[in-house]
């Protein structure tokens, strides 16, 4: 009987110290979960001012020279030793030159065409004389400065129908377009430099025989360069021939340039449009990587933020009166790689500086500097 008696105590007792302690817990756990939702959470805030903000889109590409040009060789000849060697990285002057091919050979063609055109010459004098006097003396001082070691000057012009029939029939202006197109060949053996620039790529040397249609080399200009950028077709309207375009190059030197041509079709794969933008630099190379900043305009009564602020694509959290969280519906205008420019917020209104984990719609904070 004693034994039942003590085991009734012994379980009723366990029975009163659970329900104690497992009220405890409870009481606990209401008062850990009311400390919770009383944090108050500390914020930075930037305070909305409604500007005008410029807008740009970021493209890129590779410099080009605007004036590079392939040379091929027009005649048949030895390369001949000049002032400067024919190799890549060599830099001319405007008028030096280039390339000489020996011409000792064709040179001796010309000369003879031309002392040809002079006996012909000196045989018509006499009939000039007497049949066209009024113009003898312009053909007879024609006659004494043509010389065979120089380039022909253009005959004198006939005085009258009658004597222009005369130096046709005698085969002179025949044999004068002979000797010019001799002397335009002969040209062809001495290249000249037409601008200031260099040699990027050579393809012969000192003493080969090159012939006529062989590449030599190519020439590039060294102070005018292009940039050819594909822009999404969407910022086609705000594009404009002359814009001012800054070029920040990987010498560690800024560059201004200009757009000067804007294609006017759109690619179909990629729906971009073609823009050109020049460069006058002598700082800058062939072929270098160019990352631009195009400008776009203008957005007016707007505010930039972080993208990483908007929610959505459509909202952004702000600060109450009351200190605690709202939401709100913005218009996104246009999006870069960093920022987003948005209009619907009102000037002076407080939004989230830094996004917060976990935030949400009435959380209560406070506003730190």
């Amino acid at each position: 009987m004693n034994r039942k008696i003590i085991s009734f105590l012994g379980g009723l007792t366990i029975l009163v110290l659970t329900y104690f302690i497992s009220d405890l817990i409870i009481n606990n756990e209401t008062e850990s979960y009311n400390n919770n939702t009383n944090i108050i959470h500390s914020v930075r805030i930037a305070e909305v001012l409604n500007n005008s903000n410029p807008i740009s889109v970021k493209v890129n590409g590779s410099l080009t020279s605007k004036f590079k040009i392939d040379l091929f060789s027009e005649v048949q000849g030895t390369i001949q030793k000049t002032k400067k060697e024919f190799k890549s990285g060599q830099n001319y002057k405007k008028g030096e030159v280039l390339i000489k091919i020996d011409s000792r050979e064709f040179s001796a063609n010309v000369k003879q065409t031309r002392s040809q055109l002079q006996n012909l010459i000196a045989s018509v004098l006499p009939d000039i004389k007497l049949d066209y006097p009024e113009n003898y003396k312009n053909w007879e001082n024609y006659f004494r400065n043509l010389d065979i070691n120089k380039n022909t000057k253009k005959m004198p012009e006939p005085s009258s129908q009658k004597e222009k029939f005369y130096i046709v029939g005698k085969g002179l202006l025949a044999q004068y377009f002979r000797v010019k197109n001799l002397e335009e060949r002969l040209s062809k053996y001495t290249v000249t430099v037409p601008f200031d620039g260099a040699l990027i790529e050579s393809y012969t040397n000192e003493g080969t025989l090159v012939m006529p249609g062989q590449k030599l080399g190519t020439y590039i200009n060294t102070n005018i360069f292009e940039l050819e950028v594909s822009v999404p077709s969407k910022y086609g309207d705000k594009l404009e021939i002359g814009k001012s375009v800054t070029f920040n190059s990987t010498f560690n030197t800024t560059h201004q340039g200009k757009i000067i041509r804007i294609n006017n079709s759109i690619d179909d794969s990629s729906q971009s449009i073609r823009v050109f933008i020049e460069f006058k630099s002598n700082n800058l190379k062939d072929g270098m990587y160019s990352e631009v900043n195009i400008p776009l305009g203008n957005i007016d009564q707007s505010f930039s933020l972080s993208r990483s602020l908007l929610i959505n694509d459509s909202f952004v959290y702000y600060v109450k009166e009351n200190m605690t969280i709202g939401i709100m519906n913005v218009q996104p205008m246009f999006y870069d790689d960093e920022y987003v420019v948005v209009k619907g917020l009102k000037d002076g209104l407080k939004i989230l500086k830094t996004y917060i984990p976990g935030v949400y719609d009435g959380m209560k904070v406070k506003i730190i500097d």
